[in-house]
């Protein structure tokens, strides 16, 4: 994989390309710096006779002037946007936008267009999916967490009331085409939000790319296109490394399922506790990774040198190292009960499928099949030591 200098250092008016392998699909990943022109003119070889645009009100009234004008001279376009959140991804809306693109005269032809994050994304991605069985979608990502992971996958749902991404199916994009000056405009708290995924790739599957994050990190210029294209390059190389013979992430590809147990439980039940104020899905992660690191070491699997990387990288990424005030954890543990893990091994009463780690970039367990099942108890425990006022300190003592 290019440095993150020899990154920076190519043309960045012009659209890159890498071919994403997942199993049997394979699609292109188109990116640049300043390049929604060359975005168009791909845009324009698809030949639609018309586009659906799935987005949020936030993305809209900041870049949809930038692709909508251009988008509109090629087909008719249909703009489908909601409140930003979570609240986008239930079956009500799913219903309700159905019908609004069947009524509009989609075909065949058309083209779904994910305009966004990962939220609306993944609801891009279950319309496209459903319509006449399936037809071609896009995505244009506008947050690094869409960009740097949710659009690295053939994985689309909604959510479900009692938890996330409960409701879906799989189809590979058309192709991916990512502007990073758009997720250059985005605030900081957002923008480290996709670094979050990019760190759990290095720490469960590419330890050898924590110097160069540290790096980034460090000098703080996150927003700055050679930082995003590196890490763009980053999390292509990682995510496509554990999909290549795992089209529907079912086998060696729940590696990137690291943190997101409790992760996902956190970002739940903090988002009905508090809208979209609440953390943001890589927030959540990160903080997923600590609680399933120190799990690990309370097994004696995780040195205690490898929970305080963690520790070093989430903290560094200004996600939070302690549940927030507010969330309580018999709140998450009811949402972990019902993780979308549950059922790809045998697991007793009070136990639920785990990704967890013996080191940085070693899962526990058989690589092809990287859960073990993981006591709630367990769960309990490790939240308890990241609870607010708290020391954040694994339990148990030092191991190899």
């Amino acid at each position: 994989m290019a440095t993150r200098d020899e990154v920076g250092a190519e043309k960045q008016d012009l659209l890159q390309v890498r071919q994403v392998r997942i199993g049997d699909a394979e699609y292109p990943y188109r990116y640049g710096a300043g390049c929604i022109g060359a975005i168009l003119e791909e845009l324009a070889t698809l030949n639609a006779d018309s586009f659906v645009v799935v987005s949020d009100e936030t993305v809209i009234g900041l870049h949809g002037d930038a692709l909508l004008p251009g988008l509109r001279a090629l087909a008719p376009v249909d703009v489908i946007s909601r409140p930003p959140g979570e609240g986008m991804k239930t079956l009500t809306c799913l219903a309700e936008d159905i019908e609004r693109v069947l009524a509009a005269g989609a075909t065949r032809r058309t083209v779904v267009v994910a305009f966004g994050g990962g939220v609306p994304g993944n609801l891009a991605g279950v319309i496209a999916a459903l319509l006449f069985r399936g037809i071609r979608l896009v995505h244009i990502p506008t947050t690094t967490t869409a960009a740097m992971d949710s659009v690295l996958s053939l994985k689309q749902a909604i959510n479900s009331s009692r938890g996330k991404n409960h409701i879906g199916t799989y189809l590979p994009p058309h192709g991916v085409f990512t502007d990073v000056n758009l997720l250059a405009t985005l605030p900081a708290r957002e923008l480290r939000s996709g670094l979050c995924e990019a760190a759990k790739n290095c720490l469960a599957i590419r330890p050898g790319d924590l110097p160069a994050l540290r790096e980034v990190l460090a000098e703080g210029r996150l927003a700055e296109p050679r930082s995003l294209l590196w890490l763009l390059e980053c999390s292509i190389a990682a995510k496509t490394s554990v999909t290549a013979h795992d089209s529907h992430e079912k086998r060696a590809g729940l590696i990137l399922e690291y943190g997101h147990t409790v992760g996902h439980a956190v970002e739940l039940v903090d988002h009905r506790r508090r809208g979209v104020a609440g953390l943001s899905h890589g927030e959540s992660i990160a903080f997923g990774m600590l609680v399933a690191a120190r799990i690990s070491h309370n097994r004696g699997r995780l040195s205690l040198d490898n929970v305080r990387v963690h520790d070093e990288i989430v903290e560094a990424l200004g996600a939070p190292t302690r549940l927030p005030v507010g969330i309580d954890i018999e709140d998450v543990l009811a949402v972990v009960r019902d993780d979308n893990k549950r059922g790809y091994l045998p697991a007793g009463p009070g136990q639920i499928p785990f990704v967890l780690l013996d080191d940085l970039g070693t899962p526990t367990g058989d690589r092809e099949l990287p859960l073990v099942p993981v006591d709630l108890a367990e769960v309990r425990v490790a939240l308890e030591s990241l609870a607010p006022q708290r020391i954040a300190e694994p339990v148990g003592a030092e191991v190899g």
